[in-house]
């Protein structure tokens, strides 16, 4: 896929060569024409895993359940989740330069240079210091140059210098990404210099529009702040610099013509004006932690009709 591009997903019980379903996504590209799909089939190597022996069993994945009541979740996850749209945000900064050269072996004769410190705006917004040490995060790393190929991999050359946060913590811990910055796009279309936001229909089943639909976020797993009791959790995030948390927005058209409907579209970000917008109070649409009920700190917003047609 491009940026930009409109596409269709189909997640599915489908059927198995040989006999018996299993689950299944088709991304349709409208604007290439190009088509995409994965089958979670024995066949295609997709296994079962004991928790006694790490044995893996080749088995067919199929949808947990009929319908996608509230309660109704995978139990395994850290988000009560089933039919949903998820971003995974905070695994890269970006950085006007990087710095704290390291060796990475991926394999016999393969090996690439990364960097453990981000130097840039961003950084300085979190009180980074120039020796590479943190409050919360002990490294930046893995960090690239812009323009860098990753050694003897010999990749396409990265755009930007930025940092993934991967190395030594899963994820940007002190918030200090474009992700925590109220920058995410805010119109519906791209233009010459800008892009648009995501821009998303309210999904589907057997033709008809799900009736209800919550936000939550897990954020509160990852902040330093955040205690087993519950206090120190908080959206957006107490150490973010920017004092943002993106947030989901539903934009209402208007029926055309006298037997029309309306129709809506859901953009995640910060798109809170406009015609039709409604951003259901932004950052309080992910309403309260439910640590008490759930044991771990994750943010849970009320449940709302599904007015759009």
């Amino acid at each position: 896929m491009n940026p930009g591009d409109q596409i269709t997903v189909h997640m599915y019980d489908a059927r198995v060569s040989g006999g018996g379903h299993a689950f299944e996504v088709v991304i349709n590209d409208l604007t290439t024409g190009k088509t995409g799909y994965m089958q979670a089939s024995a066949a295609n190597g997709f296994a079962n895993t004991s928790i006694l022996t790490c044995n893996g069993t080749p088995f067919n994945f199929q949808p947990e359940y009929a319908t996608a009541a509230k309660a109704n979740i995978v139990p395994w996850a850290a988000l009560a989740t089933n039919i949903s749209t998820e971003f995974e945000i905070g695994h890269f900064t970006p950085c006007t330069s990087v710095t704290s050269a390291s060796t990475l072996t991926l394999g016999p004769g393969l090996t690439d240079t990364f960097y453990n410190t981000c130097n840039g705006p961003y950084e300085a917004s979190a009180g980074g210091n120039s020796d590479g040490t943190r409050s919360v995060e002990p490294s930046d790393a893995l960090c690239y140059p812009a323009g860098d190929t990753h050694g003897s991999l010999n990749s396409p050359p990265d755009l930007v210098a930025g940092c993934l946060d991967d190395f030594a913590q899963n994820g940007d811990l002190d918030f200090d990404g474009s992700s925590y910055w109220p920058e995410w796009p805010t119109g519906s279309q791209p233009t010459a210099t800008l892009p648009g936001s995501f821009v998303q229909q309210l999904p589907t089943s057997g033709g008809k529009q799900y009736q209800q639909f919550f936000m939550q976020t897990d954020t509160a797993l990852s902040e330093s702040t955040c205690q087993a009791n519950g206090t120190g959790c908080a959206l957006p995030p107490p150490n973010a610099p920017g004092a943002f948390y993106p947030y989901w927005t539903r934009v209402t058209t208007p029926a055309a013509g006298a037997h029309g409907t309306a129709s809506c579209t859901l953009e995640f970000g910060n798109v809170s004006t406009g015609a039709g917008v409604n951003d259901f109070g932004g950052f309080a649409q992910y309403g309260s932690d439910q640590q008490p009920s759930l044991g771990y700190p994750e943010f849970e917003g009320p449940v709302i009709s599904n007015a759009c047609t």
